[in-house]
């Protein structure tokens, strides 16, 4: 809800300090995310490791393509190769660990990375279209980033889960600054925060926020405290019953 998209709010989301240098010891920052300048800032203090989401650089691909008509071919062959990534990516996340089939699908993730980075380690000829020449300097550039996430098989490749749940309170945000309610704004973080930390851990929001309010009503139109408040831990089976799931790993 912040009106800014410095990296100065990431620093106060996550309590660091970028004139530090580093974080403080035993603390380790994963970032999965596009490639905008205030994650880039906050990916060279040591202890924080970019990963960057492929299906942004994909739509690069698809974007030089889609305006220069001679590129269609070469932006063809590179979706192409990003899909091998996904595919094998899939196949990974529906096999169990330790498993040959998972053994085959790493593998498999493995083989189009590998894939993808012969390609773009090929000597570029002098005819390349600047478009072209762009995109794969960007691949160039981030390309640690992306080669990482061979070391978080558990997470997906891309970042589009959390940009479309992000996109409700994005849109609310710029109403409640156009209607001069910045108050609204920070209330319906500080809801939405709640809602969706219960939803990741398999808790019906709206059911989960009845319970709560009940026991506040139960209580004289208090909050709950200690034990009592203990029940309502999203990532502790709670008032609406056990989960189905454990709950995400937090990463």
């Amino acid at each position: 809800m912040d009106p800014t998209r410095s990296t100065a709010v990431l620093e106060r989301h996550f309590g660091i300090d970028r004139a530090d240098g580093a974080l403080a010891e035993g603390r380790r920052l994963l970032l999965s995310t596009d490639f905008y300048t205030a994650y880039q800032s906050l990916a060279q203090m040591e202890g924080v490791d970019p990963l960057w989401c492929w299906a942004h650089i994909r739509r690069y691909f698809i974007r030089a393509g889609d305006a220069h008509e001679q590129l269609r071919y070469w932006r063809d062959r590179w979706v192409a190769r990003i899909a091998d990534l996904y595919l094998a990516h899939k196949a990974m996340a529906a096999a169990e660990p330790a498993t040959d089939q998972y053994a085959t699908a790493q593998a498999q993730f493995e083989h189009a990375l590998a894939a993808i980075d012969t390609a773009r380690t090929q000597p570029r000829g002098p005819g390349l279209h600047p478009a072209a020449k762009k995109v794969l300097a960007t691949l160039d550039r981030e390309w640690e980033g992306l080669a990482r996430h061979r070391d978080f098989p558990g997470l997906d490749p891309g970042n589009n889960k959390s940009e479309r749940a992000l996109r409700t309170p994005v849109v609310g945000r710029k109403n409640y600054y156009g209607s001069h309610a910045e108050w609204s704004a920070h209330l319906a973080a500080r809801v939405w925060t709640i809602t969706a930390t219960a939803e990741r851990h398999h808790h019906e929001p709206l059911e989960y926020l009845t319970s709560y309010l009940n026991a506040c009503a139960s209580a004289g139109g208090k909050a709950p405290e200690g034990p009592a408040l203990d029940q309502f831990l999203p990532w502790l089976p709670g008032p609406t019953g056990s989960r189905d799931h454990d709950p995400p790993e937090i990463t």
